[in-house]
């Protein structure tokens, strides 16, 4: 099974190294923490088959950055996502998932990045702009023009999200 995920890890990670994207070095020391913490987690073992099975499928990639993200092995959750949007550009998920890690990683001007990202790809998810407008809000990013935006863009597709964000800037 280790071996297997080795393997799959590695071919996970080859794409990132040949772009040197990341540190070969960081990269490494993060299959190696998920080789010692795999056999825990079966969910990794279970996205990694799945994985095999459908290599060209953005959806298991996006979960396994999720998983990654969720023990903090921000590098490979990055290259997940990244991988994700290579085989499908435009997919809101995987851009809500780099910036969650952005956020994680404490680069904001990324975070804000992908974050507008999903929103440009999924103009309709009211959860999406919710979260858009609040990081508008915070001191990192504040433009309260925009926040606006995403107020009005709530109230006009009539979500209940609009009276949060609305109750965030100030406006109840």
């Amino acid at each position: 099974m280790i071996a297997k995920i080795s393997a799959l890890a590695l071919l996970c990670l080859a794409p990132a190294l040949a772009r040197g994207q990341a540190s070969e070095t960081a990269i490494v020391k993060q299959a190696v923490q998920l080789q010692q913490e795999a056999p825990a987690d079966t969910r990794i073992a279970d996205y990694f088959e799945q994985m095999k099975a459908n290599p060209l499928d953005p959806a298991v990639h996006v979960k396994l950055g999720d998983i990654y993200s969720e023990r903090a092995l921000y590098e490979l959750a990055i290259q997940s996502y990244r991988h994700a949007l290579e085989l499908q550009p435009k997919l809101a998920s995987a851009h809500l998932g780099l910036s969650l890690v952005f956020r994680k990683k404490k680069i904001p001007g990324l975070e804000l990045a992908e974050m507008e990202a999903a929103v440009a790809d999924a103009p309709e998810d009211p959860a999406l702009r919710l979260k858009l407008g609040t990081l508008y809000m915070e001191p990192a990013h504040f433009d309260y023009k925009k926040a606006k935006k995403q107020f009005e863009a709530l109230k006009k597709m009539q979500s209940p999200l609009a009276l949060e964000l609305g109750a965030k800037m100030g406006l109840d």
